[in-house]
């Protein structure tokens, strides 16, 4: 992705969960860091494609999807998700949250 978000925000879920190890903030950095770097993580490769239409048009949603590392999981869902709204928005926001959260 060319042009960086204007805000990046995590769902309460996220948020709580993180807070519980400093190793789970990490792990959302550094997908926050695949995802803005045009790695769309354990995508399908429809998915995959629409992400980089959407990057090459300057417009329209970014979808990645990361699994979580069995030994950073606490039984919650087992991906992660963020999506950049609207690439053709220049206050786009970037969203970290769970599946179920959606």
């Amino acid at each position: 992705m060319n042009a960086r978000p204007v805000l990046i925000v995590t769902t309460a879920g996220v948020a709580d969960w993180a807070a519980e190890s400093e190793h789970r903030t990490a792990w959302l950095a550094h997908c926050l860091g695949r995802h803005l770097a045009g790695d769309w993580g354990d995508l399908d490769i429809d998915d995959r494609h629409a992400n980089d239409h959407a990057v090459r048009n300057r417009d329209g949603r970014l979808l990645s999807r990361y699994d979580v590392p069995a030994w950073l999981a606490a039984g919650g869902d087992p991906a992660l998700w963020i999506i950049t709204d609207d690439l053709g928005d220049p206050d786009t926001a970037t969203t970290l949250l769970w599946p179920s959260e959606y």
